[in-house]
């Protein structure tokens, strides 16, 4: 209730409709002037390259959703409530889940709407394969921004200055991303206990390679886990077992 009251919120869902509406646009430009042929699906698998901006969004949500609360100084007012303090961190945590399920929604819906209204109905024979392909990626890439949304949440927890923890969130985010990479640039084999090397499920498509040798999709389940539980536990020590001072 907090963040759908927040004008933030509204100004965030204009913002993508506007953003998707001058993307078709500039799509539907290009398509033209190269004589080619589009259909709504392939706009759509357009859509999953501009995801940064979904996670980055997620990772501000989860970063500031405990931290603002010592911002504003309204954390006492919620630990002075008849409520656990572990229900209150629960809450915040499906509350990162729940947003960042929402914004990709609005995101593939409104990518959807204008993709029928820019590119039409009609599809090809290769339609099918190409709509699964892309859900797969959609899939993956909001695995990743929960997994963001964890991680944000316990810099949330950790530091009780919303800008501080918004920075430390990106820094150390993509900083991470940049390291997977790097990893595989020099085959460094440790790199497939990376977080980011294991988010993306696409590398175990048919026709694909995994980033590093010997990974497996169990193998990826299990090192998401892993990370899952640490940011997860961290988290709630930092907001449940420390001094609230304020």
């Amino acid at each position: 209730m907090k963040l759908f009251n927040r004008k933030v919120t509204l100004v965030s869902l204009i913002l993508m409709a506007v953003f998707q509406f001058f993307m078709a646009l500039i799509i539907k430009r290009i398509v033209i002037s190269a004589g080619t042929d589009e259909n709504f699906i392939g706009y759509l698998s357009y859509t999953p390259s501009l995801n940064i901006l979904l996670q980055a969004l997620t990772i501000v949500i989860a970063a500031t959703i405990i931290s603002m609360e010592f911002d504003k100084k309204t954390i006492k007012f919620l630990l002075i409530r008849p409520v656990k303090r572990q229900k209150v961190f629960w809450s915040k945590l499906i509350t990162v889940v729940m947003v960042s399920f929402y914004l990709y929604l609005a995101y593939y819906i409104l990518a959807l709407l204008f993709g029928l209204v820019f590119f039409g109905t009609s599809v090809t024979s290769e339609s099918q394969t190409l709509l699964i392909n892309t859900l797969a990626l959609i899939g993956s890439n909001w695995l990743e921004a929960v997994m963001m949304g964890l991680f944000g949440l316990l810099c949330s927890s950790l530091f009780r200055n919303s800008a501080v923890a918004v920075v430390v969130s990106f820094v150390v985010l993509y900083g991470a991303s940049t390291l997977v990479q790097l990893m595989k640039l020099f085959e460094n084999k440790w790199g497939s206990f990376l977080l980011f090397a294991n988010t993306d499920f696409t590398q175990y498509g048919s026709g694909q390679t995994a980033l590093f040798s010997g990974m497996t999709p169990l193998f990826s389940i299990g090192i998401i886990i892993i990370h899952a539980i640490f940011f997860i536990v961290v988290g709630w020590w930092c907001f449940c077992k420390r001094d609230v001072r304020v």
